[in-house]
This record gives C-alpha cells, structure tokens and sequence, in this order.
C-alpha cells in the first residue's frame, strides 16, 4: 500500500509540473486601411434606366454631368467616410475588408424633352465598392423608384423607374 502511495503521488506530481501550457494563438485582426479611399475624384455617371407607364416602357439612357467626388474620413467612425460631391451628393459609408459599403440614397431629376415633362426618384442601392486600382473606383447600383410625366393629350401619368446607375472615378 506504502509503495501505492508512492506512485500515485510521483504520477501526481509528474503531471503537475511536467505540463507546460501550449502557447494560445490569439487570431489577428484584419487590417482595414481606408486610405486608398480617401481624396478627390472626377467621377462619370452613366443611367440606364426604363421608366415604366402602364403598357409603355420608356428608356432612359443618357450621362450625366462630371463631377467633382470628395471621400473623408468621417470622425464618427473608427472606419467611416463620407462622400461628398459638386452636384450635391452627400452619403456616408463604412470600409471593412471587403470593401466601402455606401448607405442608399435616393435621387430626384427632372426631364424636358419632346414635350414630355417628367419628374423622376429613385433609390439607389450600391454594392460593396472595392479599393481603387490606379486611382479609379467603378461600380454599378441598382436603381428602383417612382416618376410622373406631363404627356400632352393624356395629362399627367405615373410610372416606375427600374434600372442601373454606373460609377466610374478617376484620381483628379
């Protein structure tokens, strides 16, 4: 029994010093860089919209001015931005691995041709937005919305708007 004890407590003993505790790996954090986002851009709009009334669809296919394009950091957030540009936009977002996740916003503009007087709204949603390669930033958002046009012979007539909107920038 003598003997029994001893060997339980060297076993004891054994396993109370001969461990030593593995070393944890703690998983790094992914760095978030916002820099290559931030400064100032010319940027091209591109619509590729069908304004929908009734039976009729109508496509809405043209360009859109150049405009100046701003991203700041935005002091509120460890890694928020805010995009501002010459034609008013104004939209704030978030850079994570992946990419810059810009808030939806909504745009108005109005249209006056071939006697056909229209007002237009729709809400862009954006896509995660991937750094600039070379200075240039290139996306598509997806455009949904209402509109109403003064036609003449039928008066005033409401629609829907669906489509693209695309983003092109380069570095001013």
């Amino acid at each position: 029994m003598k003997k029994l004890s001893l060997i339980l407590l060297a076993f004891a003993a054994m396993l109370t010093y001969s461990c030593e505790k593995d070393p944890v790996d703690t998983p790094t954090e992914p760095t978030i860089d916002i820099k290559p986002y931030l400064g100032t851009y010319l940027m091209t709009r591109h619509t590729d919209l069908i304004f929908t009334i009734a039976t009729f669809n109508i496509p809405i296919d043209r360009d859109l001015d150049v405009e100046t394009v701003t991203i700041k950091k935005d002091p509120a957030l460890d890694y928020g931005v805010i995009m501002t540009s010459s034609d008013g936009m104004y939209l704030k977002g978030t850079i994570d691995t992946v990419g810059l996740h810009l808030q939806n916003d909504t745009i108005r503009f109005s249209i006056d041709t071939m006697g056909i007087n229209a007002s237009l709204q729709a809400t862009l949603v954006h896509p995660v937005i991937k750094a600039p390669v070379n200075g240039v930033m290139d996306w598509t958002s997806t455009a949904s919305g209402t509109a109403s046009a003064v036609v003449p012979i039928l008066g005033r007539v409401t629609g829907t708007i669906t489509g693209n909107m695309h983003y092109h920038t380069a570095l001013r």
